[in-house]
């Protein structure tokens, strides 16, 4: 055998082993049965679980005061292939576990005393924080602990819940993961006009470390179903929970901000009182601001295109007199609840959680940099107004005249 063929052979040997030990597969695998897949995670004011007491009477216990609950929602062994969809069967496809403490850290560690499967936060979707703990503690400090730990997602959704958060972290359909379920609903903003834009952990951030007043969605929970209703108002200067606005009201500030995919607006015929609905095609927002000898003021253009989609009035939907009333009393609805949500969030809140600061800092950065540690007070004060325009281009599918 010739050297210069001998020493390719040995090179291909070695070549061979280095790839052997380089692809020896996962050595630090861990099996997706040993995992604690969590989904969701709820904070409420602290009070402990039975369970809690029970082992501390045995002398499980440690140093700490019971200021949070922290919950959190776990995947059963077996069911973690469906978490993007559906769980199934006739049990819940997931646990809650509640520990109270006063450092999210620290409760989240004791967890590892009482589970085989630690948690596992690598598929976190929602973090739900009750409206108590919203008005005690600030979002800065409320969250310090979701954005510092590296395992939640900065897609993370935040929501506010009125009432008890770890109820929305349940559900009487057992088919159903809940922090799953919830993630869903703000998908559906093609359908209603009355769901803010999904706020995430990502999105939160700027909002906390500038000091700005925002809003969070809110949830209630009744007979083991959650719904999204309104939002809450967080105050910029202190981070916490002033107050609530409506659902009507949360969609106005939609209509303002143009943050509408569709939805309906339903209005009453000036004449006989019956109501009509108009669908929402297409919406468009324009916001111009103004400063005028230190007085701030906006000018808002909406248009949006739709359909009739319902009405309970015995007249021609193709007469023109009768879609150009339509479209007034649409109008009219529109901005008397533009109008009630302004009152609130100027005159009873003083807080812009409209976000027309942000106007403000793009046409006159100048003025801003004097204003914006008051913004909200200038916001107050502000003379907003609004051009509501509403066209109805379509007739929904009906074309035949029915019989009376």
């Amino acid at each position: 055998m010739k050297l210069g063929t001998c020493r390719v052979k040995v090179s291909w040997i070695w070549a061979l082993v280095a790839m052997a030990i380089l692809l020896t597969g996962c050595w630090s695998r861990r099996e997706i049965e040993d995992l604690g897949i969590t989904i969701g995670a709820a904070v409420d004011i602290g009070e402990e679980t039975s369970l809690e007491r029970q082992f501390e009477q045995e002398g499980g216990d440690y140093s700490k005061r019971n200021i949070v609950t922290l919950t959190y929602q776990m995947v059963r062994p077996g069911q973690s292939g469906s978490i993007v969809g559906k769980g199934g069967g006739g049990q819940k496809q997931y646990r809650n576990i509640s520990v109270t403490g006063d450092s999210f850290y620290e409760v989240t560690r004791e967890i590892p005393l009482i589970s085989a499967r630690p948690i596992f936060g690598q598929h976190y979707k929602v973090i739900v924080i009750s409206d108590e703990v919203a008005r005690q503690i600030s979002m800065e400090r409320l969250f310090d602990f979701f954005i510092r730990e590296q395992e939640f997602r900065p897609s993370c959704l935040v929501l506010i819940c009125k009432g008890e958060a770890k109820q929305a972290l349940d559900h009487k359909d057992k088919s159903e993961f809940p922090a799953m379920r919830l993630l869903s609903i703000t998908d559906n903003r093609y359908q209603s006009s009355r769901l803010l834009p999904p706020v995430s952990l990502s999105k939160l951030l700027p909002e906390i470390n500038s000091m700005s007043s925002f809003l969070l969605q809110n949830i209630v929970t009744a007979d083991g179903v959650v719904k999204f209703a309104g939002a809450a108002v967080i105050y910029g200067k202190t981070g916490k929970l002033i107050g609530f606005l409506d659902e009507e009201e949360v969609e106005a500030i939609n209509w303002v901000t143009g943050e509408v995919k569709g939805g309906v607006v339903k209005s009453y015929d000036s004449k006989t009182g019956k109501p009509v609905v108009y669908e929402i095609t297409t919406l468009k927002s324009k916001i111009r601001p103004h400063v005028n000898r230190g007085r701030i003021s906006f000018d808002v253009q909406i248009e949006s295109e739709g359909r009739l989609g319902e009405q309970w009035i015995d007249g021609n939907d193709y007469d023109n007199r009768f879609l150009r009333q339509v479209e007034a009393d649409t109008v009219k609805q529109v901005e008397q609840r533009m109008e009630k949500m302004l009152q609130k969030v100027q005159k009873e809140y003083r807080a812009d959680v409209i976000g027309l600061g942000e106007y403000v800092r793009i046409y006159y950065p100048q003025t801003w940099q004097q204003i914006k540690n008051d913004w909200d007070d200038n916001f107050a004060e502000a003379s907003i107004r609004y051009d509501v325009r509403v066209t109805v281009k379509e007739f929904g599918t009906t074309s035949i005249k029915m019989d009376k």
